[in-house]
């Protein structure tokens, strides 16, 4: 089974721009100030592996890769806590995570990178080794009101603070003898001044603490601070992290910017539209890369440092910028001149894209020389008649689509000239008929003709498939399969990633790409076909989209879809969680009943979920109940009943089939004595605010006793909703009539005998709660709600 594990992957580039707290911003992936590099791997990946992968991707010696292990605090903080050692190179990552942080659900990694061996043997100092400890720096600017991180740096425990001022001097390329202010970020709140003469140990100091230091400002400079409304001092600097208000978040718009880079091969891997879905690029694999950029960097150090990165020479490497087209797609539009190499990437940024804040690029590589002088086509102004598109192949064997590769095209070139060259990128056989198709968006896909001329643009999608026969055609059909371009195309539209998670830790996770317009049973085949099971003996629950704990069993039906199983409402997750699990028998023999069990108080409302077969009563559901949860009372028996508006409108006798229980009837249960049944005096309680009409929360049925004054009652309802005094205070207790046009009876004289009234079964004890928000309609606010 396919089971994956989400690696983040901090290194010191991205701590270099972070302006919060911690290392980085792990979560927050919308407005990150700086950001990580997020790997999905397999769990039986070995550490060897995922140490291979990251050192290719940064272009650096394995042996010079060390991966330290990031843990939550007690405090909240995320801190580095112990490397990975290299005694687990053959060990898997699942072991790994389940021994270094099994109380996370993926793994946060610090990246740490030696330059040159220590002494000539090893690249790192030994961490067995208690006399050091590896702490991160932080430098404030005033005048920025930025924070800038300057790495890590080893020290010794029983060294003292003042010792390491030197190295923090050197660090800002101070002068030696700059007088500083060293502070330690302990969390948001907590940053504490360091005392020069105090060693590491006095500090309380360990593995990955944070030091942060600025300049002592004299004062005077502090005043102008001041006068400016800026922060000072470090602590200050945090105090309005804290409260998010800081103003020196501008100046991420103002200094950096995100630039977001595909390759070839991230094209390769992508099986949906346009080049790659940066929407969700984060949760992929693979990954898009991701920088983040002084806006005052020319665009040649920009390329440099990329072609450094990926080890190809710089005149070998050209970017394309991608743009919003207003069809909705993301294609590439421009390449960026090379007589752009001394402009600042903020100048690009605003020239040729609308977000100033960010670059989406295409990097594009040249594999050898064009006429043995140019590396690239020329596009552009000087050349109207090269242009870019991108090739797509779909399999309907295999039902894939994938990107294959990059092309130049003549313009004014047919579209028939090219069709062997689509063939060989596809290793077809020169004779194979094909179909050509143009990705336009996602809901127009055109198919083109082979005599026309290519009237696309730069970055235009091209898709090819085998054109089947009629024979082949029907073979799909009736397989349910996808024969064509245009079909898959759809179903794309229609489908959405689902990450599966066992209910039960027996299983693992997986992913699978889903229809939203399939039934139930549909959905159950594709899981019970990735796990291997019968599909009738699967049963799926939704998560709450806040806590992603299980929710609701979704009840098998035949017509309903998935996308109305899971009612998500107008904005919909980028990916599905459901919960599943393999019951011992099998569904089609099976009816679904959920009941919702009172226990001694109202508020106690709990789900019990049962699967009876089909020819079961009522009193079947009441027996399995009864298993469920043991009577108080040999005295004790329980009653079901079905709620409508918030109201019982029947309770069943027992010996009714279960067939006869609507597909999504509210049922409830609650335990009731035997004496109570026989003396037939049990009313009715439901609530509602200001008008009858106006029902929310539990109903339930309360006992009426005999010659009991209503002082008395009150307590025994008071307890049974299980409210104290301050909100029992705010109901006002009436008797209300289903007869039409009879008003409430509200019951405020506590000397009153209840049962001497003459109540009848169309008589219910109605709770009227005060509407404390001003908007009676919005009752369902009050605490009795379920759910």
């Amino acid at each position: 089974m396919e089971d994956y594990l989400t690696v983040k992957i901090v290194t010191a580039e991205k701590f270099k721009v972070h302006q919060g707290f911690d290392l980085a911003n792990f979560d927050d992936r919308q407005y990150p100030l700086s950001d990580v590099h997020v790997y999905r791997i397999l769990k039986s990946d070995t550490y060897g592996i995922l140490k291979e992968l990251v050192s290719q991707n940064f272009n650096i010696p394995s042996e010079q890769v060390r991966l330290w292990v990031l843990v939550m605090r007690q405090n909240k903080t995320v801190r580095p806590d112990a490397p990975i050692s290299d005694s687990l190179i053959n060990i898997s990552m699942g072991k790994i995570h389940a021994n270094m942080t099994s109380r996370q659900n993926g793994m946060k990694l610090y990246m740490e990178v030696a330059d040159k061996p220590i002494n000539g043997k090893t690249w790192f100092p030994a961490v067995s080794n208690a006399n050091n400890i590896i702490v991160f720096l932080k430098y404030f600017d005033p005048d920025k009101q930025t924070l800038e991180g300057l790495g890590h740096l080893y020290v010794q425990k029983f060294g003292r603070v003042r010792d390491i001022t030197r190295i923090l001097c050197e660090k800002k390329k101070f002068s030696p003898n700059t007088p500083l202010k060293i502070y330690e970020e302990i969390k948001p709140n907590m940053i504490e001044e360091k005392k020069p003469k105090s060693t590491f140990q006095q500090s309380e100091m360990q593995d990955g603490d944070i030091i942060c230091f600025q300049k002592t400002l004299t004062e005077k400079e502090i005043q102008k601070h001041k006068t400016a409304g800026h922060c000072w001092d470090i602590p200050h600097f945090y105090e309005l992290l804290t409260l998010r208000i800081v103003v020196s978040f501008k100046p991420k718009f103002d200094y950096f910017c995100t630039v977001k880079v595909m390759t070839a091969e991230i094209f390769k891997k992508h099986k949906g539209f346009d080049l790659i879905d940066f929407k969700n690029w984060h949760d992929l694999l693979p990954e898009v890369y991701l920088y983040k950029i002084l806006k005052s960097e020319t665009y040649g150090v920009f390329k440099e440092n990329i072609s450094r990165r990926f080890n190809i020479p710089p005149e070998q490497v050209q970017f394309w910028v991608l743009i919003n087209r207003q069809n909705g797609t993301i294609r590439p539009n421009t390449p960026i001149p090379e007589l752009f190499f001394k402009t600042s990437m903020g100048e690009i940024c605003a020239e040729m894209n609308s977000q100033q804040n960010e670059l989406k690029l295409y990097m594009e590589i040249a594999g050898k020389q064009i006429n043995g002088n140019m590396w690239f086509p020329i596009i552009g102004e000087r050349s109207t008649n090269s242009i870019l598109i991108f090739l797509k192949y779909f399999d309907p064997g295999s039902q894939t689509l994938k990107g294959l590769c990059h092309l130049y095209v003549q313009k004014f070139g047919k579209v028939k000239d090219y069709i062997n060259i689509f063939r060989e990128k596809e290793k077809l056989p020169p004779d194979t008929p094909i179909k050509i198709y143009e990705e336009i968006g996602p809901n127009e896909i055109k198919e083109m003709k082979l005599g026309s001329t290519f009237q696309q643009r730069n970055g235009d999608i091209i898709c090819f498939q085998k054109d089947l026969t009629e024979k082949e055609i029907q073979e799909y059909i009736e397989t349910g399969l996808i024969y064509s371009i245009p079909q898959f195309y759809e179903s794309l539209t229609s489908s959405n990633d689902f990450l599966f998670q066992p209910k039960l830790k027996d299983w693992g996770e997986f992913d699978l790409v889903l229809n939203r317009k399939w039934t139930y049973d549909q959905v159950a085949g594709e899981v019970a076909t990735h796990l291997n099971t019968d599909p009738l003996k699967l049963q799926f629950t939704t998560a709450h989209s806040t806590s992603g704990t299980p929710k609701s069993i979704i009840k098998r039906t035949t017509t309903q879809t998935l996308s109305e199983m899971l009612q998500t409402g107008y904005l919909p997750p980028s990916v599905y969680v459901l919960f599943y699990e393999m019951l011992k028998t099998e569904l089609e023999t099976k009816k679904f009943i959920q009941v919702y069990w009172l226990g001694k108080t109202v508020k106690d409302v709990e789900a019990i979920n049962l699967h009876l077969p089909k020819d079961a009563i009522v009193n079947d559901i009441i027996e399995e109940i009864f298993i469920k949860k043991a009577p108080s009372s040999p005295n004790a028996k329980i009653i079901l009943y079905e709620v409508i508006n918030n109201k019982i409108q029947r309770e069943y006798k027992g010996i009714e089939s279960i067939n006869e229980i609507q597909e999504f009837m509210m049922l409830y249960a609650e335990e009731i004595y035997q004496d109570e049944l026989l003396n037939n005096n049990t009313l009715q309680a439901y609530h509602f605010t200001k008008d009858p009409l106006n029902t929310h929360g539990t109903p339930f049925k309360f006992f009426i006793k005999n010659d009991e004054v209503f002082a008395d009652t009150k307590i025994r309802l008071q307890l049974r909703l299980g409210m104290n005094k301050e909100e029992f205070a705010k109901i006002r207790i009436a008797i209300v009539s289903d007869v039409m046009y009879k008003k409430p009876e509200y019951l405020n004289d506590d000397d009153i005998i209840l049962s001497e009234k003459k109540l009848t079964n169309m008589d219910y004890l109605g709770l009227d709660h005060i509407d404390e928000t001003g908007q009676a309609k919005s009752a369902d606010r009050t605490i009795y709600i379920r759910g």
